[in-house]
């Protein structure tokens, strides 16, 4: 048992007496740990957040949890050490669901959940919320995306610096166009297949600190084209549909909200490898890279980005080999 986790479970043990088991969760991709604790024959979720602020996930599942959205719930918590106790809500995730039917329903009930965010958390009622008070820009959608040129690019794939800024001009326009006509609504920031948790048949969001406003097609397009799991060909669909409801969007800004997006997935998955040695989240670049030649389909707009990602992505080899994105999950590493 860590140092960490020995601190955790006195810290439950105070608080509920004797600590039958822990065990770490496989969390995300933050700084913050998960532990499966169990006492007294109840299991609960206890959250390490000591190495990041836990004001604002705390804020955040206040205004959520008074709206009566589905959400662990949370038994106890401690701001100054950075540790809460929740609700466990199992381990199946959407993405974990394999019967195909099950996921679509699980897929439109999560759709209709992200429509209630959207239309029910207005300006107004967040106003008190940090949530409230962070909007998404050009400029941080950009800073993603140089995170993206940095790690994936010119780190893992060793492409010359001279040849990314033809892509960093074309990313600059696609942090412009992601804002879209202007119009926001309260996003999640991560709502994707990964952090929808199935539980008593029934949808539950976790991972809500980072919530902001932003593009209304921002979430939509972090769950139809989805790093962990594709939802297959109905994708367009199923955008068109849902965009429907929208005031002022149309499926060329779900196109620019996706695309930039799934940039910034890859970037955060190649510096999960190259600074944090985990190589999990390898498998997920060649997935979300296949969904870029079916935007410029769609949108003619982004296809001087998609073949500009594509023929550095074909051209160059690194720490990785990416060529055979089409065919294979499993990058080739390459010992230099």
């Amino acid at each position: 048992m860590t140092e960490r986790m020995e601190d955790v479970a006195r810290w439950v043990s105070e608080q509920y007496g004797t600590v039958d088991s822990i065990v770490p969760i496989a969390g995300d991709a933050s700084a913050r740990d998960f532990y499966r604790v169990k006492h007294n024959g109840r299991s609960v979720v206890v959250m390490d957040s000591s190495r990041t602020p836990l004001w604002p996930w705390l804020d955040i599942y206040n205004l959520l949890k008074g709206m009566d959205f589905p959400l662990p719930e949370v038994l106890l918590s401690d701001e100054s050490l950075g540790y809460v106790i929740q609700e466990d809500l199992g381990t199946i995730r959407l993405c974990d669901i394999e019967d195909q039917g099950s996921y679509h329903k699980y897929l439109n009930e999560s759709l209709s959940l992200l429509r209630r965010l959207q239309r029910e958390i207005t300006p107004e009622i967040s106003s008190n919320s940090i949530s409230g008070r962070r909007y998404f820009t050009p400029s941080f959608f950009m800073a993603e995306l140089e995170q993206t040129l940095e790690h994936l690019f010119f780190r893992l794939l060793r492409v010359p610096v001279d040849e990314l800024s033809e892509l960093q001009v074309l990313f600059r326009e696609l942090s412009e166009r992601a804002m879209g006509s202007g119009i926001t609504s309260f996003t999640h920031r991560d709502f994707h297949s990964a952090n929808l948790m199935i539980h008593k048949g029934k949808v539950h969001i976790i991972d809500w600190q980072d919530a902001r406003y932003g593009p209304p097609c921002y979430d939509l397009s972090s769950l139809l084209r989805d790093s962990y799991r594709d939802c297959g060909d109905g994708w367009k669909g199923l955008a068109s549909s849902y965009i429907l409801g929208i005031s002022g969007a149309n499926l060329f800004e779900f196109v620019f909200s996706a695309l930039q997006r799934n940039m910034k997935a890859v970037g955060t998955f190649a510096y999960q490898y190259r600074a944090l040695g985990k190589d999990k989240y390898l498998k997920y670049i060649p997935q979300t890279l296949r969904y870029l030649e079916d935007y410029s389909k769609v949108c003619p707009a982004v296809k001087p980005t998609v073949d500009t990602v594509i023929n550095l992505v074909e051209m160059y080899t690194g720490e990785i080999d990416l060529r055979y994105f089409r065919d294979s999950d499993s990058p080739v590493k390459i010992n230099l």
